[in-house]
């Protein structure tokens, strides 16, 4: 299997983690001593936090793999994948790019500041183009990772607690559900109370991932839980460090390998067969078809980070439009989106209603910030600070 850091990068990253592990100790609030790959809570309703080592990876993917996800896409799919391999083609030529070797044609492309959205490749054609290019990023801020999905149960903690949905009122029943399937719905938290009650629509375990947030409500939930701690520590995490959690040190298309079966992660099988004459999707196929509370079935990967592939689609702070930025560390990802609080967000890690190609860690979305979806939840990161 080609590796795309080299030997002697797998080396350095990991030669950084053991010294990380040896050296390394953090304190949390309640004053125990933790160290890399070690579970912890900072109190009873604190979620799960798993400290991560500092190292580096490979962010993103190459045309090459962007394209190959779009072709597995189609024939998982049952579908023919010719007519989108012209199209692609065709598009890279309309640009002037050499659709043979189009690395270098797309990132002048994009660098130059004259991207027109109808003629991207990564919108028109192919949105796996998203994910392009690929760079190494070191991560230089040492960061604990939710080990979970935010629960049902750790937002209700917040809601009881004060912290989380201030001054929303019920409203009837029908007014509950996804803002992108409705008409007549306004993207305004007191639309989605009752889909988020014990009793809604959309009513699930208490283990089970919490969805129907907006990026502004996660950050009301990271905001309560650094009130708990008494320190500015919580944070919804930035897609460098969201991508280097779920990938926990591998280099394969998925953390669990260059597969992934539903025994390991909550997505959607789907595909065209014809019946009577005619084509039509087929859903199921072993899936869930819902979301699952987040002990279910072994979905950790190396570092115990669990369903980070499927489940519910996480919202990271990076703001994720166009292309890869190729910022060469985690505290300039932090760092470039601080004063943009009202950009298109990045999305990552899949989903139950979602396909396994969109479950790589690789797979980016951008989406508003004042989106919410039944599918779409959130982790936090956590920062730390090395004992003196």
């Amino acid at each position: 299997m080609f590796n795309p850091l080299g030997l002697s990068g797998l080396l350095s990253f990991l030669m950084i983690g053991v010294v990380a592990s040896a050296e390394e100790v953090y304190v949390t609030a309640n004053g125990e001593r933790v160290n890399t790959l070690d579970v912890f809570q900072d109190c009873d309703v604190c979620p799960e936090m798993i400290v991560l080592p500092l190292g580096e990876f490979q962010m993103g993917s190459t045309v090459q793999e962007a394209n190959a996800a779009q072709i597995r896409a189609y024939k998982s799919t049952n579908r023919d994948p010719s007519d989108y391999e012209l199209k692609l083609r065709q598009s890279f030529s309309n640009l002037g790019i050499d659709p043979d070797r189009p690395e270098e044609g797309l990132r002048q492309y994009y660098a130059s500041g004259n991207v027109v959205q109808q003629d991207d490749p990564q919108y028109s054609v192919n949105p796996f183009l998203h994910e392009v290019p690929p760079h190494k990023v070191t991560i230089d801020l040492p960061i604990a990772m939710g080990r979970n999905e935010v629960t049902r149960e750790d937002w209700a903690a917040c809601v009881e607690d004060g912290g989380c949905e201030k001054g929303q009122k019920d409203l009837p029943r029908t007014k509950y559900i996804s803002c992108d399937k409705a008409f007549d719905c306004v993207p305004n938290p007191d639309t989605r109370v009752r889909f988020r009650l014990p009793k809604g629509p959309h009513a699930t375990h208490p283990r089970s991932p919490m969805t129907g947030m907006t990026y502004y409500e996660m950050n009301d939930y990271t905001s309560w839980l650094n009130k708990k701690v008494g320190a500015n520590v919580y944070r919804v995490p930035t897609e460098a460090e969201w991508e280097y959690a779920a990938r926990a040190g591998t280099t394969t298309r998925y953390a669990q390998g260059d597969t992934l079966t539903l025994e390991q992660a909550n997505y959607m099988i789907y595909r065209i067969e014809v019946v009577d004459g005619e084509r039509v999707w087929k859903h199921d196929f072993g899936s869930a078809r819902e979301l699952l509370p987040v002990d279910n079935f072994d979905a950790a990967n190396d570092w115990g980070l669990r369903h980070m592939s499927g489940n519910a689609g996480e919202f990271t702070s990076s703001c994720g439009e166009g292309p890869h930025r190729g910022l060469e560390t985690s505290s300039q990802y932090l760092a470039v989106d601080a004063d943009r609080p009202d950009c298109k967000r990045s999305i990552k890690g899949g989903a139950y209603a979602g396909q396994v190609e969109l479950a790589r860690p690789a797979r980016r979305v951008a989406i508003s910030s004042d989106y919410w979806a039944p599918a779409v939840g959130f982790r936090v990161v956590r920062d730390l600070t090395p004992e003196q």
